[in-house]
């Protein structure tokens, strides 16, 4: 391993994008060996012939072509035919373009389909081209393409799933209503696109968590175009999605708009501080598997789990999850109740729908707020029915509301196997009680609590 580090704007895993702004490195992917750091000092530790090297940056792209799969073998794919394909094609047989077949293409297949069927008409135009489709996707001038393309006589015919097949030898069977058509001809296939290769094993090395196609971006794909998980890490093509085959240019821009925004200066995005206490940490990696943010890793010196404030979002799934309860953020106050009708609220659900209600309902109660309630264990709950004579009310969120996942059914067994606890002891298992909300519950959550208090007051 060579003994300086040099240290690059950004760091392009597969292909670099044209900048001559910012210095930057490419690496293959399958040399990542490592990723250590956060956005604006990431090391990555890579496979340089037959030793390991590292390089420093500040930002990290992930730009790798997307896997194509043909519904049968023989078929043209229509990402890879050119103009050479036309100048040798046989012009006595029809051409056959089928741009949806089991899904749904991208808006950029629809439109390399109709230049396609265009250039074709342009070529011979007696010859027959056919042009198979669920769904027109327009961007740009797709829509004047499709209208030059039926003015060429490209015969276009809709189907919807079953009523297109095609055989293993290339034949195409096709019915609708009353239309029913045998082909065989020179046949254009648009692929069905599938995550880069490297995909799966990059998630690992980055610690990021993985769509539900597969790709390395879960968020909102059109609110936070190329964005990850992972703060200063952006994924483009075959990384990110089949929708970015449409709108790679737009996505390449705002992506080196976001880099040279990070290069001016990066903030954390709480004023809370996340801390591991090393003396409590057993190193059992919970926390480094749970988040989804890729903001936490091994502090080789202290033996310890470490949080990366600049990496870290904020959504204290650490802090719920950890079983030492090593972890803590800065402004948490151990409080002692001082009123005998005792809440603990999710700070995702019951908090929230207590802003929104036109009064504050929990008026008079002693609120306690936490990032889960998974992180109350029973020992808190008798501590606080100690404490007082009066009753504990856990205000966790609905199942479809819960950040953390699985935090709602963890409290509930929690509470459960506590009340059961108190019946044994010849104790009121009423004393504590639990309850799920949704946010949006502002409505619910004062009517609710009314009844509690009048259960409490009787």
């Amino acid at each position: 391993m060579s003994g300086s580090i040099a240290h690059y704007d950004v760091a392009y895993i597969g292909q670099a994008l044209k900048n001559n702004e910012l210095s930057q490195v490419t690496l293959p992917a399958s040399s990542l060996t490592e990723c250590r750091g956060e956005i604006g000092n990431f090391t990555l530790s890579y496979q340089a012939e037959e030793e390991l090297d590292q390089i420093q940056t500040s930002n990290i792209v992930i730009n790798l072509p997307h896997q194509e799969e043909l519904p049968v073998e023989g078929c043209l794919s229509l990402t890879g035919v050119g103009e050479e394909f036309l100048a040798e094609a046989d012009g006595d047989k029809p051409l056959i373009i089928i741009q949806d077949y089991q899904e749904l293409s991208a808006a950029a297949l629809s439109q390399r389909g109709l230049k396609l069927a265009l250039q074709a008409k342009s070529e011979d135009p007696a010859r027959e081209v056919y042009y198979f489709y669920q769904a027109m996707r327009f961007m740009d001038n797709n829509d004047e393409l499709y209208e030059e393309a039926r003015r060429q006589e490209v015969i276009f015919l809709k189907h919807d799933l079953g009523e297109l097949e095609i055989s293993q030898d290339g034949e195409i069977f096709y019915s609708r209503e009353d239309i029913e058509l045998s082909l065989s001809g020179e046949l254009v296939v648009a692929p069905e696109l599938k995550p880069a290769a490297e995909v799966d094993r990059l998630a690992r090395i980055f610690n990021i968590t993985r769509g539900p196609e597969g790709y390395l971006q879960v968020d909102n794909i059109y609110l936070q175009p190329t964005l990850s998980g992972k703060r200063g890490l952006y994924v483009l093509g075959g990384a990110r999605g089949p929708n970015a085959l449409t709108y790679q240019q737009e996505e390449r821009e705002y992506t080196l708009q976001e880099i040279k925004r990070n290069l001016i200066g990066v903030e954390e995005l709480d004023e809370e501080e996340r801390s591991v206490d090393d003396q409590k940490c057993v190193v059992c990696y919970t926390c480094y598997r749970v988040c989804p943010h890729g903001a936490i890793q091994r502090d080789e010196e202290l033996n310890s789990m470490q949080i990366m404030p600049l990496a870290c979002q904020s959504c204290n799934l650490c802090i719920s999850r950890c079983p030492m309860g090593a972890i803590t953020r800065s402004g948490e106050v151990e409080e002692q109740p001082q009123s005998d009708r005792q809440v603990i609220i999710c700070e995702n659900s019951a908090a929230l729908a207590r802003e929104k209600a036109d009064f504050d309902p929990m008026a008079g109660l002693e609120v306690t707020e936490v990032p889960c309630v998974s992180t109350v264990k029973k020992e808190h709950i008798y501590q606080r029915l100690a404490g007082s004579e009066g009753d504990l009310l856990i205000l966790g969120c609905i199942s479809e509301a819960c950040k953390h996942l699985t935090g709602h059914d963890r409290c509930e067994q929690v509470v459960s196997s506590a009340k059961s606890d108190l019946e044994k002891l010849d104790l009121d298992p009423e004393r504590v009680n639990y309850q799920r909300l949704s946010p949006r519950m502002a409505a619910d959550l004062s009517a609710y609590l009314t009844d509690w208090k009048g259960e409490v007051l009787q």
